[in-house]
């Protein structure tokens, strides 16, 4: 067959789509599911011109604007086939119509975070450090500075209550390795019963700080992690000035710089 034969084999086409009104086929010569004007006039209820396909394709498109897009490297526009009347849909694919893919959904217009915080938690930061070292003062913070996530699910698991957590940040070196300061720390507030080998927030005035907890015949005996330091013994009569804050929970680490 001729060049010439071909052409008049072509249907018409508006003329100022002539060069963007291509063939709606995907990788392999397999059509896609989504034509342009050109392509739908004259098929089922369509009419046969281009000009008032496209008119009827805009009503059709009317708040579903998810099934109209452009055509990639034309300024066309083309259409779902799940937009498009049933008999066009069997002029289209014959006897495939019932083949169709499920038709693209629309962008959500909700945020996610609604989703996000059925999953997360988010647990508040202060600014606050708690001293790891000699002691440091801290004002109280009212107002959290930062929240962090945490998975419901972990929460569920350790049987932790986000309403009694907080996070706070460590200052100094005497709790390494196990703590390094500027590591966050997460407090469980309710848990203000000291036990021993756990970690604890003690305030004594305005000093925060956090060390390893054991009891010795009813002394508190307050622990750094590390040997450089000496444990410090609180007297049962001198307890009273001294506040248990919360107990460390869980510890976050950067690595590197």
């Amino acid at each position: 067959m001729t060049n010439d034969s071909e052409n008049k084999e072509l249907k018409e086409s508006d003329a100022g789509l002539a060069e963007t009104d291509q063939a709606s086929v995907g990788g392999g010569m397999k059509r896609s599911m989504w034509f342009i004007a050109s392509e739908l006039a004259g098929h089922g209820s369509f009419p046969t011109s281009d000009r008032w396909t496209r008119d009827h394709l805009k009503d059709l498109a009317a708040g579903k604007e998810h099934l109209c897009r452009k055509r990639r490297g034309t300024k066309a526009m083309e259409y779902h086939i799940s937009l498009l009347p049933a008999d066009t849909q069997r002029s289209l694919l014959g006897d495939n119509a019932d083949q169709i893919n499920e038709a693209p959904q629309p962008y959500s217009s909700i945020p996610i975070v609604s989703d996000f915080l059925e999953e997360f938690a988010l647990i508040p930061g202060y600014r606050i450090q708690v001293s790891a070292g000699h002691g440091s003062l801290n004002p109280d913070q009212l107002n959290p500075v930062r929240h962090l996530a945490f998975r419901r699910k972990w929460l569920k698991y350790r049987g932790f209550n986000e309403h009694e957590l907080a996070i706070v940040w460590a200052k100094g070196d005497s709790m390494e390795p196990t703590i390094h300061s500027n590591d966050t720390l997460v407090v469980h507030l309710g848990r203000n019963t000291p036990a021993d080998g756990h970690i604890y927030i003690f305030r004594n005035g305005d000093e925060l700080f956090v060390k390893r907890y054991q009891s010795v015949l009813g002394t508190w005996r307050l622990i750094s992690d590390n040997s450089f330091y000496s444990a410090y013994d609180i007297p049962k009569h001198e307890q009273y000035n001294f506040q248990v804050v919360g107990q460390v929970v869980h510890i976050a680490k950067d690595l590197g710089d």
